[in-house]
């Protein structure tokens, strides 16, 4: 009998210690949260931003986005990490966001944007990436010597922009980043709008260029900007473009002959080479 006592109390002694320590456990607890989320040193005061890019959007944008502000700060813990995120990515520039915080007062913010690599000719100041999102230029970009795409779209959009023409353009502009273009050439503009036109006549992939040549003559160098509008068709411009790389230097070697009789340099008028009919090439002059 004696050793049932002794085995009641024990277990009632454990049961009551551990009662203790699970109450002063949740008591500790409670007092730490309530520093956490009362205690002014846990204020978000500053924000720490990593990513590919070396502070590719400023601070103040990123704080705005995440609803913060020094006149109300926020409290570190009881900010929403994954609504922080979330606001983030709504942002068309931000393209992956990851959020941490940093006791006792920083946000650490590691997100990439998205890279243009042209500008969509359809809108002002708007840019498109490889995927299809469109997005400012401005301010947020410094300015940059990107070609233009123009599909021929109009608002609203549904992104990411899934059509035929940008799948089109995009295989120009590839094809076009590693051909061997002599230095000096700048694509400015490549529109698919009639691309797939109901009209056959009509379809067609045009490229508006400029090739700037520095040129010695009598002594003195002359700088000359040539704009060239080249026409090509959808279904065979990688072909068509080939010629037109061909090309390029009988058209260079017939500017060098008619700068022989002038005294300086300049920007010409364009000139439209059409490669749309296999084996011809028509070259304005």
């Amino acid at each position: 009998m004696n050793r049932q006592w002794t085995a009641l109390i024990f277990l009632l002694g454990s049961t009551f210690c551990t009662l203790v320590v699970a109450i002063f456990s949740l008591w500790i607890w409670k007092n730490y949260r309530n520093d956490q989320l009362t205690n002014e040193r846990y204020r978000i005061t500053s924000i720490i931003q990593t990513g590919p890019e070396k502070e590719a959007l400023q601070t103040a944008y990123l704080a705005e986005l995440l609803h913060l502000s020094q006149d109300v700060p926020t409290q570190l813990y009881v900010f929403d990490i994954k609504q922080g995120e979330e606001r983030l990515l709504k942002s068309p520039l931000i393209k992956k966001a990851h959020i941490k915080r940093l006791p006792p007062c920083t946000l650490y913010i590691d997100y990439e944007v998205r890279k243009p690599v042209s500008y969509l000719g359809d809108f002002r100041n708007t840019g498109i990436d490889r995927e299809g999102y469109i997005f400012p230029i401005e301010p947020f970009f410094a300015p940059k010597r990107l070609p233009e795409i123009y599909l021929g779209l109009t608002a609203p959009l549904e992104l990411p922009i899934k059509d035929a023409k940008f799948d089109l353009a995009l295989g120009v502009l590839k094809l076009l980043e590693t051909a061997p273009w002599e230095e000096g050439l700048q694509i400015i503009k490549i529109d698919v709008s009639h691309a797939f036109s109901p009209s056959l006549g009509q379809r067609e992939v045009i490229l508006s260029t400029e090739e700037e040549v520095t040129i010695q003559h009598q002594q003195k160098e002359m700088v000359c900007v040539f704009p060239k509008i080249i026409r090509l068709s959808p279904k065979d411009y990688t072909h068509q473009l080939e010629n037109f790389f061909q090309l390029q230097k009988t058209i260079l070697n017939d500017y060098r002959r008619q700068l022989s009789c002038l005294s300086q340099g300049g920007r010409f008028a364009p000139r439209t080479v059409d490669l749309r009919i296999p084996q011809l090439a028509f070259v304005e002059r």
